[in-house]
């Protein structure tokens, strides 16, 4: 059958009390676990994504520091203000 997507297996070993808490809760939205689990998947590897691209983007911005050149900018601060009330 041309266009048809080969599609894989994959088994997951999950505790009984969770499989029933999906199982329910599929249920409760009229769906399967099967696809309920397949829209969670993508819904999440869709949020990782997206957070992946704006951070991407936010470093790549013109005038934004990196977390650690801000830490390091705070620390520096901090010991100069420590510094200066000895002095």
């Amino acid at each position: 059958m041309p266009g048809t997507l080969k599609k894989t297996k994959y088994y997951l070993d999950i505790e009984p009390e969770l499989r029933n808490r999906v199982k329910a809760f599929a249920a409760l939205k009229g769906k399967t676990m099967r696809d309920w689990l397949i829209e969670a998947i993508i819904a999440k590897l869709e949020d990782e994504i997206d957070a992946s691209e704006g951070l991407a983007s936010l470093a790549n911005a013109e005038g934004t520091v990196s977390l650690e050149d801000y830490l390091a900018s705070r620390q520096d601060d901090s010991n100069s203000k420590y510094l200066s009330r000895w002095h």
